[in-house]
């Protein structure tokens, strides 16, 4: 019996990945611009706490930040940890849609319902599974978690992303 999760897509050529890529790509001299802090942005891990600030000092929960996700900021903000990642990792960049049982898939473009769904692209090694994958938005959405799953407290920070891939490169 087939696989009922299995799109028949491959993650890394999925036809909506190009055009965020390009998109986001094209627009990023216009973001580094708009932070005020264009020389930042040198796509090293350590670039990652001033964005981490920047994203803290802008928004205050990961609520807000998931309503807000399509927003110009948030997007370049994902393009740019992951494009970290990929730079200083050997990452790739992958976009395999997930939809709860019932629902639409999403597309990187259209705005779907955030229960249920992934509908942002995520980096990983390449060949590997997206379930391994760092995503960048949740990496933003993290950041404002005080919790982990058994109420255990916990702080987060954007530069862990290089870190969770490097562990990935070892096992």
């Amino acid at each position: 019996m087939a696989d009922p999760t299995d799109h028949g897509v491959d993650p890394q050529t999925h036809l909506d990945l190009p055009a965020w890529l390009t998109e986001r790509a094209q627009s990023f001299e216009h973001w580094a611009k708009a932070t005020s802090t264009p020389e930042t942005w040198d796509f090293s891990p350590q670039s990652l706490d001033t964005l981490e600030d920047l994203i803290r000092s802008q928004y205050d929960s990961d609520a807000e930040t998931l309503t807000v996700r399509r927003d110009a900021f948030l997007q370049g903000a994902c393009w740019y940890i992951g494009e970290v990642v990929c730079r200083t990792q050997g990452a790739v960049w992958k976009f395999e849609p997930f939809a709860a049982k019932g629902a639409e898939l999403p597309s990187l473009f259209g705005e779907a319902d955030p229960s249920g769904v992934v509908d942002d692209p995520c980096v990983g090694m390449p060949g590997g599974d997206t379930e391994e994958a760092i995503y960048p938005m949740g990496a933003v959405h993290g950041l404002f978690r005080t919790e982990d799953e058994l109420g255990n407290p916990i702080e987060q920070h954007l530069s862990d992303v290089v870190g969770d891939c490097d562990e990935d490169d070892e096992e």
